[in-house]
């Protein structure tokens, strides 16, 4: 990679990690904002529900918008919207001013993804690897961000992680405007007008796809949201007295350490496998893992929590390579604005409907519901097997 290659990657991995420091700086602070706002389980799951919504549905025009204002644009504008807001949370007094500023993070940050995808492609001749790389950036921002919140929040109090990422986030925003405009392509090129006709798409096929991509997202945000105040509530150490904001934090975050692995084992394996086949054992044993976290405790929910997060990760880049073969080359934008939103949009519901769950009926049924979820979307994998192998023979 050159100089310039090199800035992109750097600016979208410290991105893209960031990204989701902002989306998961909630769930591990749950028992102090409960104490501090006198609020339940439902009413922070609404919170993260809020923020998610506004991640999700601000992904649909963000692709165009890039287009428009060209990529790196997009992501400064993310940065310093995402990092400002994010600072002001330091003033915030009541769950409602703190549940929009919340929304308003997660409207800045849903511009990232198309912007960062499109930055790649434009500025970045190895795509494949630089991919790769910012994949695994992402991981480790959803698998850090439970031990840094937690053990934060704790020492500091709620409002310094908030405060911490925004800050973060406007010194990024600073470096962003080192690098050119980058303006998206907005003519397709000949080979792929020739295309357009004569790929054949199976939107059947499509609709099983996002039915079970959104089964997933759902699980995604459910499990996520309540994974560090589950595990504070059911690890034990002996006698030890230990906080449970802490505790939960850090064994959150050594389970999620996980994904990053499955990420890389996906993505290596989905050129040796046939993805649908792959894509359909991952879920299988990511519900299993699932409804062991409902029923395990100390050490043995550690370990399937850790394996729940192996294939749940694993699943993203064979994703992300089924759609692409599901659509021609110039509706891959479209395919991945429309999953996206799906899984973030659609999925970000589950946060407060978990929340009501586990206020009724606790922490553990959050995740019985969840493994439904997973082996709903196993269903409509099987489907997609059948389907696909039928148009193979």
């Amino acid at each position: 990679m050159n100089k310039e290659e090199k800035r992109i990657i750097t600016l979208t991995t410290a991105s893209h990690a960031l990204v989701h420091l902002f989306e998961g700086v909630l769930p591990p602070l749950i028992p102090l904002l409960m104490v501090e706002f006198s609020t339940d389980y439902f009413h922070l799951g609404l919170v993260v529900t809020v923020f998610s919504l506004a991640f999700g549905i601000g992904s649909l025009p963000s692709g165009y918008m890039a287009d428009r204002i060209g990529p790196r644009r997009l992501i400064t504008l993310y940065l310093f919207g995402a990092g400002f807001l994010a600072v002001g949370v330091w003033p915030s007094g009541t769950l409602v001013s703190y549940g929009i500023l919340m929304g308003g993070i997660g409207l800045f940050c849903s511009t990232y993804h198309p912007a960062s995808n499109t930055l790649i492609s434009l500025g970045i001749r190895e795509k494949g690897k630089a991919f790769g790389i910012h994949g695994i950036a992402g991981s480790l921002g959803v698998a850090t961000v439970p031990i840094l919140s937690a053990w934060i929040g704790t020492g500091l109090g709620w409002r310094a992680p908030h405060v911490l990422y925004g800050g973060i986030g406007i010194l990024a925003g600073c470096y962003s405007l080192t690098l050119p405009r980058y303006p998206a392509v907005r003519e397709r090129s000949d080979e792929e007008k020739g295309e357009k006709d004569a790929f054949p798409v199976s939107y059947l096929n499509l609709g099983v796809f996002f039915l079970s991509a959104m089964a997933l997202g759902l699980t995604y945000k459910g499990i996520m949201t309540f994974l560090p105040a589950y595990m504070g509530e059911s690890i034990h150490m002996g006698g030890l007295k230990l906080d449970k904001v802490a505790v939960g934090g850090t064994v959150a975050t050594l389970a999620l350490l996980s994904g990053a692995l499955g990420q890389y084992v996906a993505g290596r394996g989905v050129d040796r496998i046939r993805a649908e086949r792959l894509y359909l054992a991952t879920i299988l044993f990511g519900t299993l893992f699932v409804f062991l976290m409902a029923l395990a405790s100390n050490w043995l929910l550690v370990l399937s929590a850790v394996l729940y997060a192996f294939f749940y990760f694993a699943t993203q880049p064979i994703q992300n390579y089924l759609l692409s073969t599901y659509l021609p080359r110039h509706r891959h934008g479209l395919g991945y604005g429309i999953h996206f939103f799906i899984t973030f949009g659609i999925g970000s519901t589950a946060a407060a409907v978990s929340g009501r769950l586990a206020d009724l009926f606790g922490l553990r049924a959050v995740f019985y519901a969840m493994g439904v979820c997973f082996f709903f979307s196993m269903m409509m994998a099987s489907v997609l097997l059948v389907r696909t192998s039928r148009r193979v023979r």
